[in-house]
């Protein structure tokens, strides 16, 4: 059990979100590869799929969600067709993981494959790298 009072637990999380927000207008962010996602995110695996907001499975993801991991079960040849592209996801068949737990954004339901080409950004203020699919 804390013993912090509520009062020093608000001014904690104020104080966290001064700093994270100083160092987003302080960062230099630097354009510096594209490559296949299994090749530069960490940790990305073959039938991984990343996705945007926390972790969830397959029969909670929103109507938008699903349609975007149906896309790119097809679009990595997993699947040939949308039917078998469900039935795999409900299996079990891919791994779902959040995007940032591999340093990665991805744009609308922020699905990431294995084989989609994605963006390689740095940091050069603060020296970390983040990763985002290419999309119109």
């Amino acid at each position: 059990m804390s013993s912090r009072s509520p009062v020093q637990i608000k001014d904690e999380i104020e104080k966290a979100n001064q700093q994270a927000a100083e160092r987003m207008m302080e960062s230099d962010p630097v354009w510096v590869d594209i490559g296949l996602a299994r090749k530069v995110i960490p940790g990305m695996k073959e039938r991984m799929l990343l996705h945007a907001g926390p972790p969830i499975e397959w029969g909670r993801m929103s109507g938008p969600m699903k349609g975007a991991v149906i896309g790119a079960a097809i679009y990595e040849g997993w699947a040939r067709d949308e039917s078998e592209a469900e039935r795999l996801a409900k299996s079990g068949e891919f791994t779902f993981d959040p995007n940032h737990h591999h340093d990665a954004v991805g744009p609308m339901a922020g699905v990431v494959t294995a084989n989609m080409p994605v963006y390689v950004v740095r940091d050069s203020k603060y020296g970390n790298k983040t990763y985002s699919n290419l999309n119109e």
